[in-house]
């Protein structure tokens, strides 16, 4: 409903946050939260105009996963994805699932978010892909049918580094 309303009164977006664990306390800040490809996989549904940002945790969800639920969720919402990219800095949030790789990601996940943008990139627009980066390797992998479009990204930081390695396309 409230999709709805933001549409009716041409709201530009809606923004899916991702929080896989919030921060407890007698507020429950944040913990609870929608599956953010779910919840816009489903506005997709009942919206027609309003653009849908969905995001992605990136120690939550390997690239070639990713790049292929993208691409179903664009075409499901006749091309209205932008693809919000979260580099991940709670490792409370990942080291629960057993998905935090060590304190030493603080240094490298710019790093890492660089490489995984490239192989959603290179996935979408080569449609297979042999990959041999530091982070992710990829043989002969598939993401098929290409987007019909160029799916937007746009991700966020506060340092300086966080900033630079911000994928605003």
């Amino acid at each position: 409903a409230i999709a709805l309303v933001g549409e009716e009164l041409d709201y530009s977006f809606i923004f899916s946050m991702t929080k896989w664990r919030g921060y407890g306390g007698t507020t429950q800040h944040w913990d609870y939260a929608k599956e953010s490809f779910s919840l816009m996989s489903a506005l997709a549904v009942v919206t027609s105009r309003v653009r849908l940002v969905t995001s992605i945790a990136l120690p939550t969800l390997h690239p070639a996963v990713a790049a292929r639920m993208a691409v179903t969720l664009d075409d499901i919402s006749d091309g209205r994805l932008i693809v919000n990219i979260v580099a991940g800095w709670n490792k409370f949030e990942y080291s629960q699932m057993g998905l935090w790789p060590g304190d030493a990601y603080y240094g490298y996940r710019y790093d890492y978010a660089t490489e995984y943008v490239e192989v959603l990139r290179r996935l979408w627009d080569e449609g297979r892909v042999t990959f041999n980066g530091r982070y992710f390797q990829l043989h002969d992998c598939v993401c098929l049918p290409k987007p019909a479009r160029r799916i937007p990204l746009i991700g966020a930081g506060q340092s300086e580094k966080g900033m630079r390695a911000a994928p605003i396309s």
